[in-house]
């Protein structure tokens, strides 16, 4: 018997199960990618704004000077703040549907300001509960103290300062320009020598005598102007110079010891811990003396 050397006829392939499926697939993710690129280029407003975007073309405010990080903080601040005006909304409402508040844009400029000069949000959440959220105002009694400006202006600042203390005379310049720019404002003098200054308290009577005779400011800034030099020779000298009549100042420097004790302790009754010390109708002035600081504070106040 011969083998068979042929090979079995193979048969001819029929198409694979497979093969209509993987067509009817690629028709099937061509058709639901039609539906799915709208998701993707959707415009990007219908997404909450990110990286402080919100603050961008805020009324009143320019961010342009904000890094990315920056605009991410201050947007923070400003949606978590309440409204400066008592409002139930944040502070960036506020500013985009509340113009009769205008207290809400100085409130925004102060805390861009802070941001700017490197201070934490819990900084910022700390000082802004204090400056715009706080209704506390002192009762200063002003009765018989020494005024600048307009008696009848409708703002008061109550300074108080001690002449041998550097940084009251440093605030010297700063309240006389802010005298010049805010004529609705007045300047009521009050002393508060510190136990580390000597001279001081003899200062503070000097002064008040010298206003007995009508020559109180005059007197005041040659103390400031002096004020390495505040023995009693030099009182006496700088009151000469004013043209007082030099035995009522002397007599009048010991009758005003005791308006001095009770500046003092009117003082520390508000525990003032270091001068100066300043207060804008009641209010706690809380920020650095500077022109511009107390220009905010004022301008808050008249928007009131």
């Amino acid at each position: 018997m011969r083998a068979n050397n042929h090979a079995s006829p193979k048969k001819a392939p029929r198409p694979g199960p497979r093969s209509i499926p993987l067509q009817v697939a690629i028709l099937r993710a061509a058709v639901l990618g039609l539906f799915l690129i709208p998701l993707f280029t959707a415009p990007a407003m219908s997404a909450p704004a990110a990286g402080g975007k919100a603050v961008d073309n805020l009324p009143g405010v320019d961010t342009s000077d904000l890094s990315p990080s920056e605009k991410d903080s201050f947007q923070q601040l400003l949606e978590k703040f309440p409204s400066a005006c008592g409002k139930s909304h944040s502070l960036l409402v506020s500013l985009r549907t509340d113009a009769k508040c205008r207290r809400t844009v100085l409130a925004a400029r102060w805390v861009h300001k802070l941001i700017k000069d490197g201070f934490l949000q819990s900084e910022i959440e700390e000082r802004y509960q204090t400056r715009f959220l706080s209704k506390k105002r002192f009762d200063i009694d002003i009765t018989g103290a020494a005024v600048r400006g307009d008696p009848k202006a409708p703002i008061t600042i109550v300074e108080f300062s001690d002449f041998e203390c550097p940084h009251c005379r440093l605030a010297e310049p700063m309240l006389k320009k802010i005298l010049e720019e805010f004529p609705t404002v007045k300047l009521v003098f009050m002393n508060y020598p510190l136990p580390m200054h000597q001279n001081a308290p003899n200062a503070a009577a000097a002064v008040l005598a010298a206003g007995k005779q009508g020559k109180f400011w005059a007197y005041h800034d040659k103390l400031f102007e002096h004020q390495e030099k505040l023995g009693p020779a030099d009182l006496i000298q700088y009151a000469q110079e004013l043209h007082l009549e030099i035995g009522r100042f002397q007599a009048e420097m010991e009758g005003q010891r005791v308006r001095v004790a009770k500046e003092r302790a009117m003082g520390e009754k508000l525990e003032i811990d270091g001068t100066p010390a300043f207060f804008i109708n009641g209010r706690r002035f809380s920020d650095s003396p500077t022109v511009e600081a107390m220009r905010g504070w004022l301008e808050e106040e008249q928007a009131r």
